[in-house]
């Protein structure tokens, strides 16, 4: 894959998309349900849990308990999407934390940061 830096889009902003689009599969109510727990808890809107994504899982898992799997997984795929990374597929991906999963998107997305600036 060849990877360019025009579309220059930072990882918050990424991450804030990929939520916005992904959240919108539970609807209205339930949408309202995980942003309501968010600001309720946390003092965060849905846009702004890029670096709280456990807050995040917690919010989807008081709305849709079990069913937060498709929310996050759509996430993560929209994500790696925005930021014109492959996907890793791990045969353990839905083992691992879904804020662990998020760091290393992430991680990977500041390393090519700085490799493609050191270019």
């Amino acid at each position: 894959m060849v990877y360019s830096m025009s579309k220059k889009i930072t990882f918050e902003e990424a991450f804030a998309q990929s939520t916005t689009e992904a959240i919108k599969i539970l609807g209205d109510i339930v949408s309202k349900i995980v942003t309501d727990f968010l600001e309720a808890k946390y003092s965060i809107s849905l846009n702004k849990t890029s670096n709280n994504p456990a807050a995040l899982d917690e919010a989807l898992e008081h709305a849709i308990d079990g069913g937060k799997i498709i929310i996050e997984r759509k996430l993560i795929n929209l994500l790696y999407e925005k930021l014109d990374l492959e996907p890793i597929h791990s045969i353990n991906s839905n083992l691992s934390s879904f804020e662990k999963r998020i760091n290393e998107v992430k991680n990977r997305y500041h390393e090519w940061v700085t490799i493609f600036s050191l270019e």
